[in-house]
């Protein structure tokens, strides 16, 4: 039963990680209009770590425009620590999943193994968090001009979530629950141990006989 359940909690860790790239795949980040917006002349923006995306809807047909970046110099500086944090989540993932995935296939009793990896998964998890809760603060902020704009929150924070939730969860549980090796080994049961014919001959080598010879002084 410990076997199965440290399976599933890799399994959600694993789920977690590629949840991460998808987060990070994903330009849909946070959506910014205006309310109310039935006249289609202004654009709701889609806001991405790597992509931007216009949607004009002039034609009325749903149809969104991508671009990359152009520079990184204009993007701020929590912009750029967004990205390296994300890239840092998913290699720390990654390096998680094939500690794992060794440790169970070829070290399947080394506890330490487990606990690593875990460990390895809740960093990778909290990495990802930063920039997906400072993403839902900066767009939970009023915006202020003219016009009544509005700002919430793209797929991708929503799966930013999710995928903090599983590592966080199966990170856990590899951590604290998972027997180390000491914990494994198996102490022989005594009964047996007694009935072994092997004990039976130690127990009568050392075991002094009634008939044993004494040479006291006289």
């Amino acid at each position: 039963m410990e076997r199965q359940l440290e399976l599933a909690a890799f399994g959600l860790a694993l789920t977690g990680w590629f949840c991460a790239i998808l987060t990070r795949c994903l330009a849909l980040w946070k959506v910014s209009g205006t309310l109310n917006n039935n006249t289609a002349t202004l654009p709701a923006y889609w806001d991405g770590v790597w992509l931007e995306w216009d949607h004009w809807d002039l034609a009325h047909d749903g149809s969104l425009h991508c671009s990359f970046y152009q520079s990184l110099m204009s993007l701020s500086g929590s912009f750029r620590t967004w990205r390296a944090l994300i890239m840092a989540a998913i290699g720390a993932g990654a390096f998680a999943v094939v500690i794992g995935a060794a440790g169970a296939v070829w070290f399947p009793l080394r506890g330490q193994i487990k606990v690593f990896s875990g460990a390895l998964f809740v960093l990778s998890g909290i990495l990802l968090l930063v920039p997906t809760a400072w993403t839902c603060h900066h767009t939970s902020q009023p915006l202020e001009g003219a016009v009544l704009l509005r700002r919430d929150w793209g797929p991708a924070l929503y799966l930013g979530w999710i995928s903090f939730a599983l590592m966080l969860t199966g990170g856990v549980f590899l951590t604290t629950r998972c027997p180390t090796t000491e914990g494994l080994v198996q102490h022989p049961n005594p009964e047996a141990e007694a009935s072994h014919p092997l004990s039976r001959i130690n127990r009568t080598t050392f075991t002094n006989s009634q008939f044993e010879r004494r040479s006291e002084p006289l």
